[in-house]
């Protein structure tokens, strides 16, 4: 029974290797180049739910919905539901008349957070999470996000670590935009004391070659803590890399995912959506890597593909640059 169990969990492990690490974000989706046609998505747990703000070859509005479970966590494929008839807003209530299938087949496969292609009818588009009002790549970082980071394979006795980054301020240099702020002092107060702008201090910017953005932050007198992520509207996930200011990078990657807890309202006015009220300050000149034994080798480049000997590379280069803003 053992070798079973052993059997079955290696086999999981080879499957779950191409299986994409993100998740969808819920929300208002658009296909650009559309307008007036959207998809509104809905995932709790694995399971989907989208309706269809379409219309008809005589431009007559119409409704179509459908659910299911994923297939991994970014693949949906199902049959389109067509509801029709249903009360007007101020009429007494009667049941509209739902025809299950009748809109045909849908597949939606998700890339990224915030991007993906939805199939239906037999035509095929680009679809991504639709942006209100939080700006570009840069500007829609500022606010409050709180990180997990999975430092398990260092052995320690507690693999998991956390992290709470505020963005408040963006600006141009040099042609490139950057946005700043800090590791606060605590989770509640909402902005960045003078001490953690002398301490823990940070700045990010987007690659856009990558598509990722860049952070890098003030850890400790000793180390710097940088972010490599593929950031959506409310979420991230990436890498983390802990390294010692005076030996330069160690090409040892942890994962890390994070979340928005506060809003760009609350970090600027205060007043917004935000996780608490409540005030519990404590300055303390410390970092993750005073938490934990990190280990002391080096990766080399060598032990990556050419491809990704590249990226880091590049990534390095960025990184420094964040590391110099830092420093000044």
């Amino acid at each position: 029974m053992r070798i079973f169990y052993k059997t079955l969990l290696i086999t999981m492990m080879l499957l779950s290797l191409n299986a994409k690490s993100f998740t969808p974000e819920s929300g208002f989706w658009i296909s650009p180049g559309v307008p007036g046609t959207g998809y509104s998505i809905e995932i709790q747990d694995n399971f989907m739910f989208v309706a269809l703000y379409v219309y008809d070859e005589y431009g007559v509005p119409t409704w179509y919905t459908a659910g299911k479970t994923l297939d991994g966590n970014a693949f949906f494929d199902t049959e389109l539901n067509y509801t029709y008839n249903g009360p007007c807003i101020d009429c007494d209530y009667s049941e509209p008349i739902t025809l299950i299938g009748e809109g045909g087949p849908i597949t939606i496969e998700f890339l990224t957070e915030t991007t993906g292609t939805i199939q239906f009818r037999g035509e095929q588009k680009f679809i991504k999470r639709f942006n209100f009002i939080l700006g570009d790549e840069v500007t829609k970082m500022l606010g409050e996000w709180q990180a997990v980071i999975d430092f398990s394979s260092t052995g320690v006795d507690f693999p998991f670590n956390g992290d709470v980054l505020i963005f408040d301020n963006t600006f141009l240099e040099g042609g490139d935009k950057y946005v700043e702020g800090c590791r606060p002092d605590n989770t509640v107060d909402g902005f960045c004391s003078s001490f953690a702008y002398d301490y823990h201090e940070m700045a990010a910017l987007f690659d856009s070659e990558s598509n990722q953005l860049f952070i890098v932050v003030d850890d400790s007198d000793n180390y710097w803590l940088a972010y490599y992520l593929d950031v959506g509207l409310n979420q991230f996930d990436g890498v983390a890399e802990l390294y010692p200011k005076n030996g330069g990078h160690n090409n040892i990657f942890y994962p890390v995912r994070g979340f928005r807890t506060a809003s760009r309202s609350f970090i600027e006015t205060g007043v917004g959506p935000s996780s608490s009220n409540l005030k519990t300050s404590k300055e303390a000149n410390q970092g993750l890597s005073d938490k934990m034994t990190l280990p002391t080798n080096t990766k080399s480049l060598s032990e990556f593909s050419k491809s990704e000997q590249e990226k880091i590379m590049r990534r390095q280069t960025i990184v420094q640059s964040l590391v110099s803003r830092l420093n000044k």
